[in-house]
């Protein structure tokens, strides 16, 4: 065989080479060009970044400093008193057990006070009875009844350039169900204690705080104390009722003889303090915001007749029809940057080392990254009671409709209570519930009335819906925490939970923000301030079975109602003591 030359075999070797080079590169430059498309283009870069997100960032969420009155010194001991005399327990003990004795009960329809003063007069011995047991509130500050009674206290400070504290509970119960009485293991209006527990309506909801407030008061008034800021308390008589004739009046004349954006902060009804479930820490949980709330009425009128011969669907079946398809189709979860309960994770996350790393890091990421945000939520609806926090809430509360056995039903009547997700507003809820309504009509040529337009016509014969807000609140405006009104409240925690209630826990107790999933009074000041928490700091180990709110046994453990006494009496001074605002209208 005739052979190449040396260099022409040489140089044909490295051109051999050459091609095999290349052909790898190629070959590693597909591989790689391949990996970077599914890279980017599936989760995997989204892992990747929340695999290289920092977790030691604590100034996401500032602990605030311990604070402390200094006004009296014997300051400590009162708080110990407060705490752990037995003399004071039990006559603590007596103030809220009558309170819960006198029958307060209110539903969800009455007319306002003028038109029907009977059925309000029940407050009237409410009011005896706080008369008779704070006399010297009622003697040392300026009482005025509002709407007759709606009670609005004012301490007047020393300096009246700043603006007043508020303090708000409500006078009025949800009703007592008569079917349950038997089910009840005391009364409910006997105020029974236990020596743990007292029980009885309005207990833990929320005659504890309206009684908690006139003994902290009791307590720096007889201790001849004058605060710097003004303090003012407004009590409510139908917060139950979503608060038409007693928040709203009492807000109202607040604002008359303050203007607005006048109060330096609000603190009404809320959460409290309780070991968090991620970091195993005991937070607490000052609420900045509420979800809002919407009913709906769906009304469906139909041709009635004898029931021995029936159309194929009654009224009834048709608005059943109807709640099966709501049912069917809740609302999805979301978790905006906007939503305090973020900032609720973050405030868990970075100050505990139990929180798995990659939850760490997933949560710090989930105000603006959509896989994080997923997988945060996908966490939090596995909780019986985080998941509802994060999304808009349905419930089919009342139905009505027929009156006799032989006789086919010619009006229903459906109510709808929507809680509303602050990434929610009434009219996505309202044209949602509308398009529902919309697709059973059409199945059954039905006309529909929708929020007082006509949206389809029917064939005129079958009967038609009408569909009509009964109430709406959107998602309350959210308060700030990273202010001086916040740092005061989050500091007194510190300070009396961290001194005389756990002492020795060992680590700082932080104040992280929730959302009320329930609406309170507040609804009818905000234009009194942004500073509005609904907080009600005493320490539960489980919120719902603790208090068992708006049910059989509804109860408190009285730990919980002298860590409230407490708290108040030293926030009150600290408020005063730390003011550092000026008044502006």
């Amino acid at each position: 065989m005739l052979g190449l030359p040396e260099d022409d075999n040489e140089r044909w070797v490295h051109l051999k080479q050459r091609l095999l080079q290349r052909k790898k590169l190629v070959i590693v430059s597909i591989i790689v060009i391949v990996h970077l498309i599914l890279f980017f283009s599936t989760n995997a870069f989204g892992y990747f970044k929340i695999l290289i997100q920092p977790t030691g960032d604590k100034s996401i969420c500032p602990i605030a400093d311990s604070i402390g009155a200094d006004w009296f010194p014997d300051d400590n001991s009162t708080i110990i008193e407060i705490l752990q005399d037995e003399m004071f327990r039990l006559k603590s003990v007596e103030k809220l057990s009558r309170a819960v004795q006198v029958d307060t009960q209110i539903g969800d329809e009455h007319p306002n006070v003028p038109d029907a003063p009977e059925v309000w007069t029940k407050f009237e011995k409410f009011h005896k009875y706080l008369e008779k047991t704070f006399p010297i509130v009622y003697e040392n500050l300026e009482v005025e009844k509002i709407n007759t009674y709606g009670l609005l206290f004012t301490w007047k400070g020393k300096n009246a350039s700043l603006k007043p504290l508020l303090l708000m509970a409500h006078q009025d119960t949800v009703p007592v169900q008569a079917d349950t009485l038997k089910d009840w293991t005391y009364p409910p209006f006997e105020g029974h204690y236990d020596g743990e527990y007292i029980y009885g309506r309005g207990a833990s909801d929320c005659k504890n705080v309206l009684v908690a407030i006139l003994e902290s008061l009791e307590i720096l008034i007889g201790k001849n104390y004058t605060p710097e800021r003004s303090i003012i308390v407004s009590f409510g008589f139908d917060e139950e009722a979503n608060g038409r004739y007693g928040a709203e009046y009492l807000a109202t004349q607040l604002e008359k003889k303050l203007g607005p954006n006048s109060i330096h902060a609000i603190i009404d009804e809320g959460p409290g303090l309780s070991v968090d479930a991620l970091s195993n820490r005991i937070i607490a949980t000052p609420a900045t915001g509420e979800k809002g709330s919407l009913n709906l009425g769906v009304e469906l009128t139909t041709p009635g007749g004898h029931s021995s011969m029936p159309p194929d669907h009654t009224s009834i079946g048709i608005v059943s029809e109807l709640a099966y398809f709501l049912e069917q189709n809740p609302y999805g979860s979301d978790l905006s940057a906007e939503n305090p309960m973020l900032k609720y994770l973050q405030c868990a996350a970075v100050h505990s080392d139990e929180v798995p790393t990659l939850s760490k890091k997933a949560i710090l990421r989930a105000g603006f990254d959509k896989l994080a945000k997923s997988k945060v939520l996908e966490a939090l609806t596995k909780n019986p009671v985080a998941k509802y926090v994060i999304k808009t809430t349905q419930a089919l509360d009342v139905i009505r409709g027929g009156e006799k056995f032989n006789a086919l039903p010619e009006n229903v009547k459906l109510v709808i209570n929507f809680r509303l997700n602050v990434e929610s507003t009434p009219e996505q809820v309202k044209q949602k519930v509308l398009d529902y309504v919309l697709t059973v009509a059409d199945k059954h040529n039905l006309g529909v009335t929708g929020f007082g337009k006509k949206i389809r016509k029917g064939d005129g014969k079958s009967g038609y819906f009408n569909v009509t807000s009964l109430h709406e609140l959107p998602a309350a405006p959210v308060s700030p925490t990273e202010i001086s009104a916040w740092d005061e409240l989050a500091g007194t925690t510190r300070y009396v939970y961290e001194n005389f209630v756990f002492p020795g826990l060992g680590y700082p107790i932080i104040s992280a923000p929730v959302v009320m999933p329930a609406n309170t009074d507040t609804a009818h000041y905000w234009n009194l301030t942004k500073n509005i928490y609904r907080y009600t700091p005493g320490f539960l180990s489980n919120a719902v079975k603790d208090t068992r709110i708006h049910s059989v046994d509804e109860r408190l453990p009285f730990d919980n109602h002298l860590q409230l006494v407490s708290f108040l009496y030293e926030y009150l001074q600290v408020v005063s003591i730390h003011a550092s605002d000026t008044k502006t209208k």
